[in-house]
């Protein structure tokens, strides 16, 4: 579960400060979902806790450098809507990156990911409209 310590509008768009319950990580969530469709995550609230899945934006990496984490995967085989994704363990937080942008290295346990953004994908069984 992750508690929203704040949120910040734009126009279209927001982020949202989530803190995981378990293990104290805030992460800021980029959220478009409002942009793509009338069933998104306009319900969260400032001080509400929800279950929410994030995605990681970047790229994969070969050596560790500024905003790169190491990720032991845990899964291969993860579908949210139509889409694929590994789900990822970094420091006991569960992310999700798109399977797409990993398919010639599945076959290590851990990789390094260099994070660009971090974006809900789904909260409280509600998908992200982009993801079908």
């Amino acid at each position: 579960m992750h508690y929203v310590e704040s949120i910040t509008e734009s126009v279209v768009t927001r982020v949202l400060e989530l803190k995981n319950e378990s293990t104290g990580t805030v992460d800021l969530c980029f959220d478009d979902s409002a942009v793509v469709s009338n069933k998104n995550f306009e319900f969260m609230k400032q001080g509400n806790s929800y279950d929410c899945k994030i995605k990681l934006f970047g790229d994969l990496v070969k050596e560790k450098e500024e905003r790169t984490v190491a990720c032991l995967i845990t899964n291969v085989n993860v579908r949210i809507g139509n889409s694929d994704f590994l789900e990822v363990n970094v420091k006991d937080d569960v992310y999700y990156i798109p399977k797409e942008k990993v398919l010639n290295i599945l076959e290590q346990d851990i990789i390094l990911f260099k994070i660009s953004r971090k974006d809900l994908i789904e909260v409280n069984d509600v998908i992200h409209e982009d993801l079908f």
